[in-house]
C-alpha cells in the first residue's frame, strides 16, 4: 500500500512537472528561418571576431585559426539549405556553444568569460526544440566536466580551480543548472505567449471567414473560394455556384420570433452539411440566403447535388414551440467555366437564377444557361435599378404632363385636368419611359423612394405656379402612387408635411391608386384615402376592371374618379364585349357619383364611342401626348373664369408641345 501511494505521488509529480515544461514545438517555417538566420549570423560573427580577439590576447595566428575552424565548419553545415532543419539547428547550436569555449580559452579562463555560456544558452531556446537545448547543456557539461578536468587552465582562470578542478566543475555545474532552469522557464513563458497568440490568430481567422451564428463560411470567404476557382487555368472538373434562399423563413420569424428563426438557420446548415460532400463549400451569404460551391466531374453531377440539397430541405421539418414548419428552399445554379470571369458576375447570375426558381413556384432548382431570356431580363432589371438609384441621387427624375380631356366639352367645365407622369433623365438628357425601369424599381423596392421624389417635385412646381391665396380654377393634377407607399405611415406623414411646407391647395391634387393595390389591403387603402381626402385631396381608382372582384370592392373605396382599364378601351370600336364592359363600368361609376376616365384613347373613332357611351373624360395619345410639366405650367397661367371649349384647345396645345 505504501509503495502504491509513493508511486501515485511520483506519477502525479511527474505529470505535473511534464505539463509545466515547454512542449518543444519548433515554430513554423517563416519564424524558424528568421531565428535560424539570426543565430547563424551570430555564429559567423564569432568566426570573424574571435581570431582578432585571440591575437590581442597574445595567442599565435595558427592557434587562433585552429580554435575557430570548428566554428566555421558548424557554420557551413548550418547554412546548407539542403539539410534538414534539425541538422542545421544542431550544427548552429554546437557552433555557438563552442564559441563560448573559445572565448573562455582566449580569456585564460577568466570567470566573467563564462557568462558567455549563459547568454548562448538563452539564445538556443529560440529554436524551441528540446534537441538543440539538450545539445547545448551537454556541451556545457562536457566543457566543464571533461575539458575542465583534463586541461583546467583552459577553463578556469585561478590556481585554486587548477589544483581542485572537480570542486569547481561542480560549482560551475550548479550555475549552469540554474541558468538552464531560467532558460527553460523563459522558454515556457515564451511558449505560452506564442500559444495564446496562435490561438487568438486562429480565432480571428475563423471569425473573419465564418458566420458567427451558423459556423458556415461567410460571404467574403465564399467569394474568395469562387475567385480561386475562376483563377484556375486548367480544371477537368465542373464547378457550379449555387445561391439558396429559404422559402418560408419569414413565417417562422414572424410566428415564433427571431430566436426560432436563428435556430432554423443553424439547423439548415446541419441538413446541408449532411448532404454535401466534404470537398463542397457551404456559406451563409446573409439573412436566409446561403451559397454552395460544388465541384463534380460533370455539370449534370453538380446540378444533381444541388437538387439533392433542395429535396433534403423540402423534406426537413423544423420544430419549435410545439409547432412544425417545412423549411423548403429555392436554388439558383450557375456553371462557372465558360460563362463568367468575375465573382460579382457569378453571384449576380446565380441570384437571378434563384429568383427565377422562386417565380416558377419555389422549392425547385433553376440552372442558368447562356441565352436564358428570363435571366437576361433580371440582369436588365439590376442595371436599371442602378440607373434609377443614380438618378434619384443626382436629381435626374423628370416630370411630364398628359392632359385628361372631357369627351364632350361643356361650358360648365372650368378646370384643366391632367396626369403627372415620371421619366428618368439620362446623363445625356434623354428621357426614359417608366416601362423600362418600373419593373426594376418594383423588384428592388425602390418605388417608395421614387414616389417621394415625384410627390415632392410635383408639389414644388405646382406651388410655384399656384401661390397661396391664388385661385386654382378647379385645375387638377393626378399623381400615381405605388402599393408600398399606400401602406407606409411615414409616407402619409410625408405628404402632409409637403402640403404644409409648400402651402399648396390640396384640391389641386388627385392621387391615383391601382385597383390591384387597393383590393390587396382594402382596410389600409381606405384609411389612406379617407385621411388625405379630409384635407381636400381627391383620389382616382386606376386600371379599374383588371381585378376579379372590381365591383364588389368599389363601394368600399371613397374615390372621386374611376379610370377604366385601357385594355378594354383600345378595342371598343370592334369588340362588343369590351364595349359592354366599358359601358358597365361607366354606368356603375355614375350611379356612385364618380366621374369616369377612359385610358388609351388613341383615335377619334374611340373617342366617338366613349362619347356615345357617356364616359366623362379621355386620356391617350389621340388627345395629347405627354410633355414636360415645367413647359406646360410655363405656357398656361391659371384661368380667371369659365373656359367653354378651352379644355379641348388646351389638349391640342399639349399635343403640339409634345
Amino acid at each position: 500500500m505504501f509503495y502504491a501511494d509513493v508511486r501515485n505521488v511520483l506519477t502525479w509529480f511527474g505529470r505535473s512537472f511534464w505539463q509545466k515544461l515547454p512542449r518543444g514545438r519548433p515554430p513554423g517555417d517563416p519564424t524558424w528561418a528568421s531565428r535560424h538566420r539570426a543565430i547563424l549570423g551570430l555564429l559567423i560573427a564569432h568566426v570573424v571576431v574571435l581570431p582578432v580577439y585571440g591575437l590581442v590576447q597574445g595567442y599565435s595566428l595558427t592557434r587562433c585559426l585552429l580554435s575557430v575552424s570548428p566554428l566555421a565548419l558548424h557554420a557551413a553545415i548550418a547554412a546548407a539549405d539542403h539539410l534538414s532543419q534539425r541538422v542545421r539547428a544542431g550544427a548552429a547550436t554546437l557552433g555557438v556553444m563552442a564559441s563560448s569555449a573559445v572565448v573562455v580559452s582566449f580569456s585564460h579562463g577568466m570567470t566573467e568569460a563564462h557568462f558567455h555560456f549563459f547568454v548562448m544558452l538563452f539564445v538556443i531556446t529560440l529554436y524551441q526544440d528540446w534537441l538543440t537545448f539538450l545539445l547545448a547543456i551537454g556541451f556545457v557539461l562536457f566543457e566543464h566536466a571533461i575539458v575542465g578536468l583534463l586541461t583546467p587552465g583552459d577553463v578556469y582562470g585561478h590556481s585554486a580551480a587548477v589544483h581542485d578542478p572537480v570542486k569547481y566543475a561542480l560549482i560551475h555545474a550548479g550555475y549552469v543548472a540554474g541558468a538552464a532552469v531560467a532558460a527553460v522557464a523563459n522558454w515556457r513563458m515564451t511558449d505560452r505567449a506564442e500559444q495564446s497568440t496562435r490561438q487568438l490568430t486562429r480565432q480571428l481567422e475563423y471569425e473573419v471567414s465564418h458566420d458567427p451564428l451558423t459556423g458556415a463560411l461567410n460571404r467574403r470567404e465564399f467569394e474568395n473560394r469562387i475567385t480561386d476557382v475562376l483563377t484556375r487555368v486548367e480544371d477537368s472538373d465542373a464547378t457550379v455556384v449555387c445561391v439558396l434562399d429559404l422559402d418560408r423563413f419569414k413565417i417562422v420569424n414572424d410566428t415564433c420570433g427571431h430566436p426560432a428563426g436563428d435556430q432554423l438557420l443553424v439547423e439548415v446548415c446541419w441538413v446541408l452539411s449532411d448532404v454535401l460532400a466534404p470537398e463542397d463549400t457551404l456559406a451563409r451569404l446573409g439573412g436566409d440566403e446561403f451559397g454552395l460551391l460544388i465541384e463534380r466531374p460533370t455539370v449534370e453531377d453538380a446540378v444533381a447535388m444541388a437538387e439533392t440539397a433542395c429535396a433534403a430541405l423540402t423534406a426537413y421539418r423544423f420544430r419549435t414551440d410545439d409547432r412544425t414548419f417545412s423549411a423548403g428552399a429555392s436554388i439558383g445554379v450557375l456553371p462557372l467555366f465558360g460563362q463568367v470571369e468575375y465573382v460579382e458576375e457569378a453571384l449576380q447570375l446565380a441570384d437571378a437564377a434563384l429568383y427565377t426558381a422562386k417565380e416558377a413556384g419555389r422549392g425547385r432548382v433553376h440552372v442558368h444557361h447562356q441565352g436564358d431570356a428570363e435571366l437576361n431580363r433580371r440582369q436588365s432589371d439590376s442595371i436599371w435599378a442602378g440607373a434609377l438609384l443614380d438618378a434619384l441621387h443626382e436629381d435626374r427624375i423628370e416630370l411630364v404632363y398628359q392632359p385628361i380631356v372631357p369627351t364632350t366639352p361643356t361650358e360648365e367645365e372650368t378646370g384643366r385636368i391632367g396626369e403627372i407622369l415620371v421619366r428618368l433623365c439620362e446623363s445625356d438628357g434623354a428621357l426614359i419611359s417608366p416601362g423600362l425601369f418600373f419593373p426594376a424599381a418594383e423588384r428592388y423596392d425602390l418605388l417608395p423612394a421614387l414616389d417621394r421624389r415625384v410627390v415632392a417635385k410635383a408639389m414644388s412646381l405646382l406651388a410655384a405656379h399656384y401661390p397661396p391665396d391664388t385661385p386654382t380654377n378647379d385645375d387638377l393634377y393626378t399623381i400615381n402612387l405605388a402599393g408600398p407607399s399606400i401602406g407606409d405611415e411615414a409616407f402619409l406623414a410625408f405628404v402632409h408635411a409637403q402640403l404644409a411646407e409648400h402651402r399648396l391647395a390640396p384640391s389641386l391634387l388627385c392621387f391615383e391608386i391601382t385597383e390591384t393595390v387597393a383590393i390587396t389591403n382594402l382596410r389600409v387603402a381606405r384609411r389612406f384615402i379617407t385621411e388625405l381626402r379630409s384635407t381636400g385631396c381627391r383620389f382616382a381608382l386606376d386600371d379599374f376592371g383588371s381585378g376579379l372582384s372590381s365591383f364588389a370592392y368599389l363601394k368600399n373605396l371613397p374615390v372621386d374618379f374611376l379610370k377604366i382599364d385601357g385594355r378594354f378601351v383600345q378595342t371598343i370600336t370592334h369588340d362588343p364585349v369590351d364595349r359592354t364592359m366599358v359601358a358597365a363600368v361607366n354606368q356603375i361609376g355614375h350611379e356612385m357619383g364618380l366621374r369616369t376616365v377612359a385610358e388609351f384613347v388613341e383615335d377619334d373613332e374611340t373617342l366617338a364611342v366613349l362619347r356615345e357611351i357617356g364616359v366623362d373624360y379621355g386620356q391617350g395619345y389621340g388627345l395629347g401626348r405627354p410633355g414636360l410639366l415645367t413647359s406646360w405650367l410655363a405656357d398656361r397661367r391659371p384661368l380667371s373664369g369659365a373656359r367653354g371649349d378651352d379644355a379641348t384647345r388646351a389638349a391640342g396645345t399639349a399635343a403640339a408641345l409634345a
